[in-house]
């Protein structure tokens, strides 16, 4: 399946990011919505009928963000009560910093949170060493959500390493993340047409959730807002 994260044409009113997501549907050809960070994501907002994603602490409640801490059960509430409510295909978080937990930790706390929130749970790859998974060598037996942009950090740029390493995780991955930047920091530029990933793109949407995080070139207008303005 073919998603948009609110991440990339955030930075605007939810009412008109849903625009956009409407409007971008058949261009892109896409099947789902990520919440996630850019725009406040309410939990009684008029939501497309179409499946969701939730994306780390996307939530908000009254205007409030709801963080979703791994550590606190009690802030996975608001999460279970959406997801009860709605169509939510998956829950996807950042991996956290590698000095709060053990590894043992980590995976028995995504388990406990699948368990509550009663959708699958996968665990994003990081751009910087102090988190977990942010290399081959600290993935954790977890169902992965592999983000190209961070993986490109990973080796500085190097295209070539980048699509290896890729390619080398993709057993582990249940989602995927699409955005560009210049290998140094995760700036969710516009993806270039010509960019490493394009002949995957149609066997990957046939096996994983796959998401715009920022949009491909041809859809700049709709770009999140703080990048238009630069």
């Amino acid at each position: 399946m073919l998603g948009l994260s609110i991440t990339a044409i955030g930075l605007r009113p939810l009412s008109d990011c849903l625009t956009i997501f409407d409007q971008l549907r058949q261009p892109l050809q896409l099947d789902f919505l990520e919440l996630a960070i850019g725009s406040p994501c309410e939990m009684d907002a008029n939501y497309p009928n179409v499946p969701l994603i939730l994306h780390d602490s996307c939530l908000y409640r009254n205007g409030f963000r709801c963080r979703l801490m791994l550590n606190q059960p009690r802030s996975w509430k608001p999460y279970a009560e959406f997801v009860e409510t709605h169509e939510v295909a998956a829950l996807t978080l950042h991996a956290p910093l590698r000095k709060d937990y053990e590894q043992s930790q980590l995976e028995d706390a995504l388990k406990a949170l699948e368990q509550t929130v009663q959708v699958p749970v996968y665990v994003e790859v990081m751009p910087s060493p102090e988190y977990w998974c942010s290399s081959v060598d600290t993935l954790v037996q977890h169902p992965l959500l592999l983000d190209v942009s961070h993986v490109l950090i990973w080796h500085q740029g190097d295209r070539v390493r980048t699509e290896r390493t890729c390619l080398e995780m993709l057993d582990r991955v249940k989602a995927i993340h699409l955005s560009h930047n210049n290998g140094r920091a995760d700036a969710h530029d516009l993806i270039p047409m010509q960019i490493w990933f394009a002949s995957y793109l149609d066997d990957w949407k046939n096996r994983y959730f796959v998401t715009y995080e920022s949009l491909p070139e041809t859809q700049a207008v709709y770009e999140r807002l703080d990048k238009r303005r630069r």
